[in-house]
């Protein structure tokens, strides 16, 4: 009777071992083979990439629109502007003086070189131009960027139009869990300020919990705003895992999935690497 316990044993071990080579070697090719981006999910099933980078910036620029108590057309406005005019970097660099998302010249009275490569500054510099067009709301996209910016290009945001609809819709709440991220190795020392700040711009603010973070919003939209920029935010702030609802995130996985538990659909929790 030992012996076959013994042998059964064994093979148990020897699987199991095999199972955990195997699934060990796929995550080391999985991990090598894919970047690390995030996705924003477009009406039509295709799907933007962003770096983490153009993640980050693009939160800041919907968020900036939030704190200015502007519509989202603002947002899909403005990102279009960025993505022409810098591919949503923040760039120390650019045409003669230009400079940061929107490309912003000191010469032309747009700020200091230190505000301009400010993103919260030259998102708020470019809404604060973009309203004295009394017409803004409506008008064509392309035009109406054109008008603020004045380039040599006038018709170059155009084909930024469709991305910047998505990613504005996700980062306003309007397409619920429509922006994930794929990161392997979040920063290890963790910087939450930038999250906190577009969080503030919303009129929510981040309570510390167990392993991580608990935010707590007024309505669905406002919830999927919030989750979203977390994600967009997750590489700088060490996020590896969002949940809302019964709907969650994790840092590996670029898609939004089903929870193990349900939780409250206005309450986002947020874990953080330690």
């Amino acid at each position: 009777m030992r012996r076959p316990l013994i042998v059964a044993l064994v093979t148990i071990l020897v699987l199991g071992g095999l199972v955990w080579a195997g699934w060990s070697a796929y995550r080391f090719f999985y991990e090598r083979i894919t970047p690390e981006e995030c996705y924003v999910t477009t009406p039509d099933g295709g799907a933007v990439r962003l770096s983490p980078a153009m993640a980050r910036n693009a939160s800041v620029i919907v968020a900036a629109s939030v704190e200015r108590g502007l519509p989202e057309q603002a947002a899909v406005i403005a990102i279009a502007t960025a993505y022409q005019e810098s591919g949503l970097r923040n760039l120390d660099y650019g045409d003669r003086d230009s400079l940061g998302l929107f490309q912003q010249r000191p010469s032309y009275g747009w700020g200091t070189e230190e505000q301009i490569m400010d993103p919260w500054y030259s998102s708020h510099r470019f809404y604060e131009e973009l309203v004295k067009f009394t017409d803004w709301e409506t008008s064509d996209v392309n035009d109406i960027a054109q008008k603020v910016q004045r380039s040599g290009h006038p018709e170059a945001y155009r084909k930024h139009e469709q991305n910047s609809i998505a990613i504005a819709a996700a980062l306003r709440g309007s397409a619920p869990e429509s922006l994930g991220c794929v990161s392997f190795e979040p920063d290890e020392s963790p910087d939450h300020s930038g999250l906190e700040r577009v969080l503030q711009a919303h009129g929510l603010t981040a309570e510390e919990a167990d392993g991580g973070l608990i935010i707590t919003a007024p309505d669905e939209a406002a919830a999927w705003a919030a989750a979203h920029h977390v994600v967009a935010n997750s590489y700088e702030a060490a996020v590896t895992e969002v949940q809302l609802g019964d709907r969650t995130w994790q840092a590996r996985s670029q898609d939004w999935a089903t929870a193990s538990a349900s939780g409250d659909p206005l309450t986002i929790s947020v874990s953080i690497r330690s």
